[in-house]
């Protein structure tokens, strides 16, 4: 029974869901708010590429960043097996380098929240702002909850690839600290093949950073501009306008 990311085939199956909302959403905002043409993407927290792999597919030469060499090494093997070039790099995402600068950057599945203090997200947008062109994008979704008094949210689901079957569960507002607006996050995930049985488990907190709060830290870090924030991936659908939303997707500009 060990951590998830110690598995990354496993959860590339779990999650591996219709991304097209998503990438479409991405595409959109490289060519409506950059003033830069979009080439070179970096995927933040990337794990095991379901948007990296996605915007390789189409013509977007692609980076990709995050703290476990298992998904390195597997994202890897993926691109290699569809023939894309990319600069794959094992770092946190508060202080990184690249060889070459890109165009825009990308943090996806609210993979922001495991920076639990503000500090931290200052210096991941700074180190961010490092590696991003002039005119260029950084966008990002991030879990909101309507209160600190919303009860904790649980999914369930299972995928099948060939004999393997993975079962997932997942949930988030579990301990809710909301004075660090810091939570617990649980994931668990059982494959089953060929009548053997594996459990992986994982718990993690994660921070939530609401609306005006992250403005103001957007800010305080400097180096980029506010565009535009949304409720999910909806163009049409501006956060201020929405009532109770539940994912904030935000678009921000390299000054």
């Amino acid at each position: 029974m060990t951590g998830q990311y110690s598995a990354p085939r496993l959860y590339e199956i779990a999650f591996d869901t219709n991304r097209k909302l998503e990438v479409d959403f991405l595409v959109h905002c490289f060519e409506r708010y950059a003033r830069r043409r979009v080439r070179r993407v970096l995927d933040i927290a990337c794990g095991t590429g379901p948007h990296l792999i996605r915007l390789a597919d189409r013509g977007y030469r692609m980076s990709g960043l995050d703290l476990s060499p298992e998904c390195i090494e597997f994202l890897g093997q993926r691109l290699a097996a569809k023939g894309h070039p990319g600069e794959l790099v094992v770092g946190d995402m508060t202080d990184f380098r690249l060889k070459q600068p890109v165009d825009a950057a990308i943090c996806m599945q609210d993979s922001q929240g495991h920076l639990l203090t503000n500090a931290q997200l200052v210096a991941h947008l700074r180190a961010t702002a490092r590696v991003v062109r002039k005119g260029g994008l950084y966008v990002f979704d991030r879990y909101m909850a309507s209160s600190w008094t919303d009860p904790a949210r649980a999914w369930s689901w299972s995928k099948r690839r060939g004999k393997l079957i993975v079962r997932a569960s997942f949930s988030a507002l579990n301990d809710v600290n909301p004075v660090s607006q810091v939570f617990r996050e649980r994931m668990t995930l059982e494959a089953v093949e060929n009548g053997s049985r594996r459990l992986y488990r994982q718990t993690h907190l994660s921070r939530m950073v609401f609306p005006q709060e992250l403005r103001a830290l957007v800010e305080l870090a400097g180096g980029f501009e506010f565009v535009q924030w949304f409720f999910g991936f909806k163009p049409h659908q501006v956060l201020e306008r929405t009532k109770r939303p539940i994912i904030m997707v935000v678009v921000l500009r390299k000054t």
